[in-house]
């Protein structure tokens, strides 16, 4: 799975981040700012993470054919999979609760990077909640589940993400290069 995503859907992201980054690129230019090419890769990083999460949760494995779809599966027990393990086994759930908090890891480490509005936990934290709640919710008029666990996973992966930004902040916080990278 990773694999194929590498090979077909990486340059899809990157082509569609590019198009996204444009806009904002060009209005930077007309107004007279120069920004150093690290700044720019990082904010264009924070857009690319944010579609190959919507690549992988929503567009992974294509979207229905018809509309309105007849499965509709919706958990809204929280950890409800310590007491019941589903269908797919054990191993599977873990390993599909480990890959729902490492997929958000790097959206909370590059939004806090590119947007220094999002430099405290809670705003990282509501941002990544708020935008794992829109992606379970289409996930569910699709006919995918939608399961309070992954967006407790979700949260709990963009925290992570804040605390490894903060954690390079820390080790990297008088170099150049890390300066403009997060327009310190």
């Amino acid at each position: 799975m990773f694999l194929g995503y590498l090979i077909f859907i990486f340059p899809v992201v990157a082509v569609i981040s590019l198009l996204c980054y444009l806009p904002v690129y060009l209005r930077g230019r007309k107004g007279g700012r120069k920004l150093p090419l690290i700044r720019h890769l990082t904010v264009y990083a924070s857009i690319g993470v944010v579609w190959s999460i919507l690549f992988l949760t929503i567009f992974w494995g294509g979207l229905p054919e018809h509309f309105p779809v007849e499965y509709h599966f919706l958990n809204l027990v929280p950890f409800i999979w310590v007491k019941e393990t589903y269908a797919m086994g054990f191993h599977k759930m873990i390993q599909q609760l480990l890959l729902n908090i490492a997929m958000f890891v790097p959206l909370g480490l590059f939004w806090a990077a590119a947007f220094p509005a999002l430099r405290k936990w809670w705003r990282v934290m509501c941002g990544v909640l708020l935008f794992a709640l829109c992606i379970e919710t289409v996930q569910y008029f699709i006919g995918r589940s939608a399961d309070v666990d992954d967006l407790i996973m979700n949260t709990v992966g963009g925290v992570i993400g804040y605390g490894l930004f903060k954690l390079l902040d820390l080790c990297f916080q008088n170099k150049a290069w890390w300066k403009n990278a997060i327009a310190r």
